[in-house]
Formats: C-alpha cells, sequence, structure tokens
C-alpha cells in the first residue's frame, strides 16, 4: 500500500514571503519597532551574565564543518559571563567532550588565565533507542541533555503510539533530571515518512509530560505553526526560540519573519519559551554573536529585562537540573528604558 506523503503547514502567506523577499517590510518594521536603529549595542551585556546556552554546535561535530570549537566556545563565553553551555552532536555523546573541557576551564580559571568559571556539560543523540549509553553516563554530571530525533535517528512514534524504548528514555530523563531536546520528525524524514511534524511530535510530548520529565521543542517555528506550537507547551515542555528561523541564516534558511517569534512569544508567553543560539556552521554566526543577536532581537521586538532572563536563565536551568534563579513576579515589570541605562 503506497504510504501518502503529508504537505507540511504553510508558515508564511505568499504575500508575507513576497515582502520579506523584496525588503519592503523593513521600513515599517523600523517605524514600529525603533529601537532597531537605536537600542545600545551593550544592551544584551546584562542578559548574558549568568546565561545559559543549551544547544551550542562546535567542533568536533559529525554533521557540518564549524567555525569554532567547543573549547574556544567555553572560554568566549566564559569571558562573556555566561552560566554554562551544551554542545549538541546529532551523531554521538558529548560527554566526555564536555567533561574534558570543564577540567581545562577551571585548570585556566585555577591559573588565572580566565577570569571566571562556565559550567560545561554534554548529552546523548537518541540514533539508536539503545538507553544503555544513557544509563552508564548518568555518573557523570557532564550528562545534562538527551536528544530525540536526531538526524537520522529511528522514529519515536509508531501507529500514534510512543514505541516502548523511546518511553524508557523518556522515563530515565524524568526520573534523572536529564532534559530532553525534542527535534521535529523532519530530522529523521526516511524515518517518518508520511507522517507530520505535529502529528510526529504529539504523542511524544504527550507522554513527556506523563512521565513528568522536562523538554525542549528544537526551533519549532521552521516546522510548526503558532497554533501548533501552543499546543504542545506547557506542563515542563518549552518552545525554543533559536537563531534560526528567528534571524535569517546563508546556512538554513534566508527568510526569516521576525514577527512570527514575537506572535509566538505573545501567544505563549515567556515562561514557555528558551532561547539557545543553535548556530555554529561556517556562514552563520559565532555562538556568542548568536546569542547576542537573539537578545537585541527579542529587545527591539518589545521583551522586558525579566522576561528575556526567564528564557535565558530561568527555563534552561530548570530544563538542565541545575539550581534556577527566580523568575521575577511580574514578568512584564522591567521597561527597555531600564535595561538600555
Amino acid at each position: 500500500m503506497k504510504t501518502s506523503i503529508q504537505a507540511p503547514p504553510k508558515l508564511y502567506s505568499d504575500e508575507r514571503l513576497r515582502e520579506l523577499a523584496d525588503g519592503s517590510w523593513i521600513k515599517p518594521f523600523r517605524q514600529q519597532y525603533p529601537l532597531a536603529t537605536t537600542l545600545p549595542a551593550e544592551a544584551d551585556n546584562v542578559h548574558l551574565r549568568g546565561a545559559i546556552d543549551m544547544h551550542v554546535h562546535a567542533d568536533p561535530c559529525m554533521l557540518a564543518t564549524r567555525s569554532q570549537d567547543f573549547t574556544d566556545v567555553a572560554i568566549g563565553a566564559a569571558h562573556a559571563g555566561l552560566r554554562a553551555v551544551v554542545r549538541k552532536d546529532h551523531f554521538q555523546s558529548t560527554v566526555g567532550e564536555a567533561y574534558a573541557v570543564q577540567r581545562h576551564i577551571d585548570d585556566l580559571v585555577t591559573r588565572g588565565a580566565l577570569p571566571r568559571r562556565i559550567e560545561v556539560y554534554g548529552g546523548i543523540p537518541v540514533g539508536s533507542l539503545d538507553i544503555v549509553p544513557m544509563q552508564r553516563a548518568l555518573r557523570f554530571s557532564a550528562f545534562k541533555m538527551i536528544w530525540l530525533n536526531s538526524v537520522g535517528g529511528e522514529r519515536l512514534v509508531d501507529g500514534g503510539r510512543v514505541c516502548p524504548e523511546a518511553e524508557r528514555i523518556i522515563a530515565l530523563a524524568a526520573e534523572h533530571r536529564r532534559g530532553l531536546n525534542l527535534g521535529a520528525p523532519n530530522h529523521s524524514a526516511q524515518q517518518y515518512q508520511g507522517v507530520g511534524d505535529y502529528e510526529g511530535l504529539a504523542p511524544v510530548v504527550e507522554k513527556i509530560k506523563k512521565l513528568g520529565a522536562l523538554a525542549v521543542l528544537d526551533h519549532p517555528l521552521s516546522s510548526l505553526t503558532i497554533d501548533e506550537i501552543a499546543k504542545l507547551v506547557g506542563d515542563g515542555v518549552y518552545a525554543g526560540l533559536f537563531c534560526h528561523p528567528s534571524l535569517p541564516s546563508v546556512a538554513k534558511g534566508a527568510v526569516a519573519d521576525p514577527l512570527r517569534t514575537l506572535e509566538l512569544l505573545r501567544r505563549i508567553g515567556a515562561e514557555q519559551c528558551i532561547i539557545a543560539s543553535d548556530v555554529g556552521m561556517v556562514l552563520e554566526p559565532t555562538q556568542l554573536e548568536a546569542m547576542r543577536l537573539m537578545v537585541r532581537l527579542l529587545l527591539v521586538l518589545g521583551s522586558t529585562a525579566a522576561q528575556i532572563d526567564v528564557m535565558l536563565k530561568h527555563n534552561p536551568a530548570r530544563l538542565l537540573g541545575l539550581e534556577a534563579s527566580q523568575p521575577a513576579e511580574d514578568l512584564r515589570s522591567t521597561t527597555l528604558a531600564e535595561v538600555a541605562r
């Protein structure tokens, strides 16, 4: 029997695509959001201090050449005052690498060659549904993330139900406070033939919530509608606001609409989002520059200091099982004028 291929949702209207392509949207955007041309360049500094980037791509990467290695990323992030970085790889564990980089960072701090310490973490991609590597990695504090639906990974859902092997991995994450990164099924398109991204994610998200695990949706704006994202988040499942697709990328997507990022934030709130870089290819910004760009974009769009900090510090700490700073009671209380001072 022939498998029907489900068409992906239409994320942009034809009219909006034309506006984004011909640049006619830029002048109205600057008029509506004047901070696009007046925001102080240093406005992001205060937000980077204590921030956590839970989705770093760097060499040695098995997918593509990267512009930085993980040691360089960690050192640069430490200078900027970040609290922690986590490196993702689609094909190999990064736990051992994170352990070694942490030793190097600590040595630099001890010798006075680095002004402050940064926490360095890794994780394990679920290529095959083998729980044993994760069970063995639990003894390392550097093991913080499990990446579901990594590139080419085995499918997690069969007949609308989560596979028993995948359920055991989710249960392990819940019991041992490891974060889950939930990629779209299009990462493993060959395994998910005929299954749309939302249909492939919804049963997994339901199981994650039922078992009490914590997870982040991997750049959901690139494959899901706002309505679909809103249905998935909550109860410990966050939406990832990553550099792509909030900002254009020659490497990943030349068209990006910043107003979709704003629409998502208005719909689900900062308390349901996590900011991360997810860059590193040679035609992309570096990790630190990507974080700066994301913070600046959100400030331009009107996010408050409290909202940005909950997405950049509190929520990722909770996802990784780290002690989380208390978010401001009123996420709308701090003004942009206060940030710019």
